[in-house]
């Protein structure tokens, strides 16, 4: 048998390391495995070891010439190796040299799948990988080895490789996995081994890293190792039609269903068999025909007539609608076409037998599946079914072109209707300038809107324990109703004579007895239901039919709001003082946005919660014609911190003015590092990109309630700035700006450092507090 090698000085690190064939360590695994095993193998191990045994010569090293002299050893190993159900022309395997590309005992599959057409050898570099990732995964392999012999370190390494080849048989991309088995191959060191311990192994865990530490010069292989090919062929297509659904945009998604096409050819094994997915997309509730899609289709690709792929169209999204199981046609006729007349065409097409699904989501239609064969019966269930449980894939990837035209559509009406910052607009009219004088206009969405390499800055001004004060609010209100309800009862019951009046009095005196300290939802509700089912009907009623009653009634009726029907004053009052705060937090911090643009572009949100919520960006991505410089951060850094200060006075102030004396807390979080961030459609504002960035979103969405670590005192103060950050340096760069405003008597002297509990998914957060100077004027 020839050995199959790559082209000399391909690899040219193969001779660095000194490596030998030897059958001493396949000789050594057999004797372990006798000792071991009590059962007939043993007696046959034995027997191998003995023939070896009985020709010391062949356990000393090997060349490669060498081999056709002891063929009858090379027959025992491949005996043992392999098993008796392997056939050389259906498995994929092989025998070859430690650390080289020379495999000198091979099924005829493995020479079939790996060798170049017409030439001897194999193939110089497998399809898609490059020289450096080949001398990366052989050199990872090995220092494994090394590690694992040497050192003890299990390392977490894959060195199997994905080859994808052209299969003869079909003409179809096949994918296989090698994998290299190095149990009958030895290590040794020339000289001594250096010392390498856990903590020098995982600083230097790359491979050139490793290479200096342990040079491949230092050690020699013997013995063989065993070459193993797997047909991943199912599970890469998997892979390959996630990523496909996964990364599919605007302006690749054409090309992504032809990929998806290819990827369920490739899975019936038949290059003559078309298979074409189709999203089905709807405008005002009504399904559209999109040209891009239509084209390639089974059914409606044609050219020239719009009109008649119209109607095909529309009778077969009608079909489809209406019958949920998938059509199969074995062999196309007449009756066939008569029947089904969106099929009309495909005689023309050659298509002989078809099988049609429609793919449905929540009882939506999203599409179809088209399977066409040229052959009479060429789709039989086993081979369709071959698909189908990469079908949900599909319902995804239809999903997205849904979301796709959605998302045009709303960036059409983004760009037209909704107004923008100065500061971001002009990127929005860049892209709808390039977008409207692209000549491909019609086949490729306006571009993603993103800012790159932008500092965050966010605070946050909270109305302190606003959900204790509304419920307050609503307690107050409630109890205030039913003790004029039990007022108006008791003096019912004096002049009317009906029991159903003591019933409500007893229902009235439990609900106001049973309303807590914090009213719960579900005694909220019930007091609700009793006010307006029964009370409100009952004195309708009484107030009409008592001439006697109405001044008491009429009285109740005035003091319950008249479009709700209850008493609403306590939460009126503290309704206005909260929007009266956030009012004057908004105007301030509009005169003050307007004002920092003028040192430099940035693009600034504001949003209210219970109090007021802000991001601002800023970087050079947002700027479009003026230079970006540190200083203009830090200068909107210097500025945060002084508005923070700024609004705690107007709260503090505004507070002897309001009915219900609300106060005001404040939060910045400290984010140094610069972040991507992308114009979201679906929610018309700005937001982050990429994992490590979300970090800092979560980080933002969980520290309002924050408590100071074992002390159970919330972060947040009134009087006080809280400045949430990660890293010491972080810090330090704010104490700079602290000592600014202390020197000025903007803030009081102190500065307290303070350690946070962990949050969910978050630990580490530190925090420093700051009082605000109320008298500064």
């Amino acid at each position: 048998m020839e050995v199959l090698k790559m082209r000399p000085g391909l690899f040219k690190e193969e001779a660095q390391i000194d490596t030998r064939i030897s059958f001493a360590p396949f000789v050594r695994f057999l004797k372990e495995k006798a000792q071991n095993d009590n059962d007939a193998r043993a007696r046959f191990y034995q027997k191998m070891i003995e023939r070896f045994e009985s020709n010391p010569e062949v356990l000393l090293p090997l060349e490669m010439e060498d081999l056709d002299r002891y063929k009858e050893y090379l027959d025992i190993v491949t005996a043992a190796v392999f098993p008796i159900m392997t056939d050389s022309d259906k498995d994929v395997y092989g025998i070859g040299v430690p650390y080289r590309f020379s495999i000198f005992y091979y099924s005829t599959l493995f020479k079939h799948l790996f060798t170049e057409t017409g030439k001897d050898g194999l193939a110089v570099v497998p399809n898609g990988l490059s020289m450096d990732k080949i001398n990366k995964d052989r050199r990872g392999w090995l220092y494994k080895q090394i590690l694992q012999r040497f050192y003890g370190y299990e390392i977490n390494y894959d060195n199997s490789i994905i080859h994808n080849v052209i299969s003869h048989e079909t003409g179809l991309r096949r994918y296989f996995k090698l994998q290299l088995d190095a149990r009958f191959m030895d290590i040794k060191v020339k000289g001594e081994l250096p010392q390498l311990d856990e903590d020098m192994a995982c600083n230097h865990s790359s491979i050139d890293d490793m290479a200096a530490l342990l040079p491949l010069s230092l050690f020699s292989l013997e013995g063989f190792v065993i070459w193993t090919v797997q047909d991943v062929t199912r599970d890469e297509m998997m892979n390959h039609i996630k990523n496909l659904v996964l990364k599919v945009r605007d302006e690749n998604e054409a090309k992504s269903y032809q990929h998806l096409n290819e990827g369920l050819q490739a899975m019936l094994e038949n290059k003559d068999i078309a298979v074409h997915v189709m999203p089905f997309l709807k405008v005002k509730n009504k399904y559209v025909l999109e040209s891009k899609f239509a084209s390639s289709s089974v059914i409606l690709g044609m050219q020239g007539n719009e009109k008649q792929q119209q109607q095909l169209y529309q009778q077969l999204v009608k079909f489809l609608e209406n019958n949920k199981d998938p059509l199969v046609i074995n062999s196309l006729d007449d009756v066939s076409l008569t029947l089904y007349p969106f099929l009309k065409f495909l005689p023309h097409k050659g298509v002989k037998s078809f099988v049609l699904l429609g793919i449905e989501y929540e009882n939506e239609l999203l599409g179809m599946v088209e399977i066409a064969s040229p052959e009479v019966n060429g789709l039989p269930f086993q081979k369709v079914a071959k698909i189908e449980y990469l079908l949900p894939l599909v319902t995804l990837m239809l999903r997205k072109s849904v979301d796709i035209q959605t998302a045009k559509i709303n960036n059409v009406i983004k760009q037209q209707f909704t107004a923008l910052q100065p500061s971001v607009e002009w990127k929005f009219v860049d892209a709808a300038w390039q977008y409207l004088h692209n000549p491909e206009k019609g086949k490729k969405d306006i571009e993603n809107i993103t800012f790159r390499e932008v500092y965050p800055l966010y605070g946050a001004i909270d109305v302190r324990n606003s959900t204790v004060e509304r419920s307050m609010a609503l307690q107050e209100d409630l109890r205030e109703q039913l003790q004029l309800i039990q007022q108006c009862l008791e003096r019912m019951e004096k002049e009317l004579d009906l029991p159903l009046l003591e019933e409500l009095a007893f229902k009235n005196n439990t609900l106001m007895n049973n309303i807590s300290q914090s009213l719960i939802a579900e005694e909220e509700s019930q007091v609700n239901e009793f006010l307006d089912y029964e009370i409100a009907p009952t004195f309708r009623h009484l107030y009409d039919s008592y001439p006697s009653l109405q001044p008491m009634l009429a009285n109740y009726f005035d003091t319950v709001n008249k479009t709700e029907g209850h008493v609403f004053h306590h939460r009126r009052r503290y309704e206005e003082s909260l929007a009266r705060i956030n009012t004057e937090i908004n105007e301030m911090l509009e005169k003050e946005r307007d004002a920092i643009q003028n040192s430099f572009p940035c693009y600034f949100e504001k949003y209210r919660t219970d109090g007021v919520e802000y991001n601002i960006y800023i970087g050079q991505s947002i700027a479009q014609n003026k230079k970006f410089d540190l200083l203009y951060l830090r200068n909107l850094q210097l500025w945060q911190l002084t508005s923070m200060a700024g609004i705690a006075r107007l709260t503090h102030q505004l507070m002897h003015e309001l009915e219900v004396p609300l106060q005001t807390t404040q939060l910045i979080l400290i984010h140094s590092n610069p972040i991507d961030i992308s114009f979201r459609l679906d929610e018309r504002r700005f937001d982050v990109e990429g994992a490590y960035n979300i970090r800092y979103e979560i980080i933002k969405k969980r520290i309002d309630k924050v408590h100071v670590r074992d002390t159970g005192e919330r972060l947040t103060q009134p009087g006080k700035i809280a400045l949430v950050f990660n890293y010491a340096r972080e810090a330090e760069e704010y104490r700079k700006y602290i000592h600014f405003l202390q020197n000025k008597n903007i803030l009081l002297p102190e500065i307290e450092m303070l350690e946070l509990e962990e949050l969910q998914g978050i630990s580490g957060l530190k925090a420093m507090r700051v009082s605000i100077n109320m008298e500064y004027k």
